[in-house]
């Protein structure tokens, strides 16, 4: 087809060639002729390759819509569909587990402070216990700072320090 719209374009140039030669001789009214057939050629040759392509790019369209319906091309995409929910998946166990690492490690630590009040509290309240038994063999002073330690250590839950000061009553004994 597209064969035939450029053989109709050479003749229609053929034609105006022809139509220009025969401009030069006497009878003009054959040469008006002429350059209308020409144009018809012509018309005809861009309406032929027009339809041509019109027909190519149909045709091209038909065979995308029929590939695309295709059972191997509907398997690729269900393929494609699960592998891109395999890969969300991964994404979202790994930020959930970022997600439940950081709260279980905000719980935990929650704990521990809480669990350090309560032992430095009742390590406290033993260092008072150990100063009231030790009240009659210490000088008035001495138990004065020990209270004093034991009521600033108590109140920064320093551990360490209230263990130290157990120790230092422990000894005195």
């Amino acid at each position: 087809m597209i064969k035939i719209a450029l053989l109709l374009f050479i003749a229609s140039l053929m034609l105006f060639l022809a139509a220009e030669a025969l401009s030069l001789l006497p009878f003009a009214y054959f040469n008006k002729a002429v350059y209308q057939i020409g144009a018809l050629s012509l018309l005809a040759s861009f309406a032929l390759l027009f339809a041509a392509l019109l027909l190519l790019a149909g045709k091209q369209i038909l065979y995308a819509i029929r590939r695309y319906f295709s059972g191997i091309e509907r398997h690729h995409r269900r393929l494609w569909f699960i592998q891109g929910k395999l890969d969300q998946e991964h994404r979202l166990f790994f930020h959930r587990r970022l997600q439940t690492r950081y709260f279980l490690e905000a719980k935990r630590k929650r704990l521990a402070c809480a669990n350090n009040r309560k032992h430095s509290l009742s390590l406290a309240k033993a260092i008072d216990r150990d100063l009231s038994i030790i009240k009659p063999h210490v000088s008035a002073d001495q138990l004065k700072t020990w209270r004093l330690q034991n009521h600033v250590y108590r109140r920064q839950a320093n551990i360490e320090g209230l263990i130290t000061l157990q120790q230092t009553i422990i000894t005195h004994l």
